[in-house]
């Protein structure tokens, strides 16, 4: 019983710590970008390792949590289904990158991937928050 009561009391402080992740994960990119401007060559993959480890270690952390709150997912309306399937794209630009890169081993640029990533998964964010504000008016 004491057990049940601390997890549901922690839950909110793992929820606020799955979005601080997520945001951590995103902004790993700032110093690589400002570095890129800066003219240095810093490593893709330490920066990968991070915004990976910050955006999924994140989003596991709060749907755990929304499930110990004992809050149901919000409800899924057209635009939101259509926000993930347009993020689940952007993320799978990377295959074709990763096949060239490593498997076929022939040199590829990121930067010719990088904006139907971005467009894919901003994109799907945007509609998954249009649907959100739409259950929420209803």
């Amino acid at each position: 019983m004491l057990v049940k009561e601390k997890t549901a009391f922690m839950a909110p402080s793992r929820y606020r710590l799955g979005t601080a992740l997520i945001w951590l994960g995103i902004l790993t990119w700032a110093p690589f970008m400002l570095l890129r401007m800066a003219g240095e060559k810093p490593s893709l993959l330490w920066f990968l390792l991070f915004h990976l480890a910050g955006v999924i270690g994140g989003s596991r952390l709060r749907s755990i949590a929304r499930k110990e709150m004992g809050i149901d997912p919000p409800k899924r309306n057209l635009l939101v289904t259509a926000g993930h399937a347009m993020s689940f794209l952007g993320i799978l630009v990377w295959a074709p990158y990763f096949y060239l890169k490593v498997i076929a081993q022939q040199p590829v640029d990121v930067s010719q991937f990088l904006p139907y990533h971005l467009t894919g998964v901003l994109g799907g964010v945007a509609l998954m928050i249009l649907g959100y504000l739409r259950n929420r008016t209803k």
